[in-house]
């Protein structure tokens, strides 16, 4: 009984040693010292990472439309006709933007000022009004023109005989197609008015339109 005794107290006496000798590396230093893990500013990390890669869904800032002034266009249409019955004086500034080599597009305003005298009335006419233009081209020598257009228009119509006068004001709506030739930044097309209002400043069914833009 002796000896199983002195056996445990010696197998008890082993393992306390062996596990007194077991023990953590940590010493304490100051919070500046370099040795520190912890300290501001993570000098002792350092972590690697792999750069951003732009997948396909991704858009480069390059990529992005920019405005370039290169790319505007400047037009006008101007109106000059005079004879002893019929007086016609026109002015339409319009700038464009040339999209792509097959879409240009814009927008412009104009007036128009028109005086007609018969031997039974006089009739007076001012327009002014504002639109949105396109041409698209499919080929290098062929343009397709749409240009949608809101009109005001102020007439005024004198009898001769009586001198009674006869005014007429209102907004008119145009719808303009057409197609035609491109010759460089400049376009002969043959033009309809779809909406055909009576008061409509343009021909009354198919008319020939010229522009030039620089």
């Amino acid at each position: 009984m002796k000896q199983t005794l002195v056996l445990l107290l010696l197998l008890f006496s082993a393992l306390q040693a062996e596990a007194q000798s077991i023990r953590y590396d940590t010493i304490r230093v100051a919070a500046d010292d370099e040795r520190n893990i912890y300290r501001a500013g993570g000098q002792n990390y350092h972590i690697e990472t792999e750069p951003l890669s732009v997948t396909g869904n991704q858009i480069n800032k390059g990529d992005i439309p920019r405005f370039d002034r290169k790319k505007l266009r400047f037009g006008a249409d101007l109106g000059l006709s005079l004879s002893r019955n019929y007086t016609r004086l026109g002015i339409g500034p319009q700038v464009g933007y040339q999209l792509n080599q097959y879409l240009l597009a814009g927008a412009g305003v104009k007036y128009y000022y028109t005086r007609t005298t018969t031997s039974y009335y006089e009739l007076r006419n001012n327009l002014l009004g504002v639109n949105i233009f396109s041409y698209l081209y499919p080929t290098r020598f062929i343009a397709l023109f749409a240009q949608p257009e809101l009109n005001y228009v102020r007439s005024s119509m004198t009898e001769k005989s009586n001198g009674n006068e006869e005014k007429i004001r209102g907004m008119v709506p145009s719808l303009v197609v057409g197609g035609g030739l491109r010759l460089g930044r400049s376009h002969i097309t043959l033009n309809y008015d779809l909406v055909q209002h009576v008061n409509s400043p343009h021909p009354t069914g198919f008319y020939l339109g010229v522009s030039a833009f620089f």
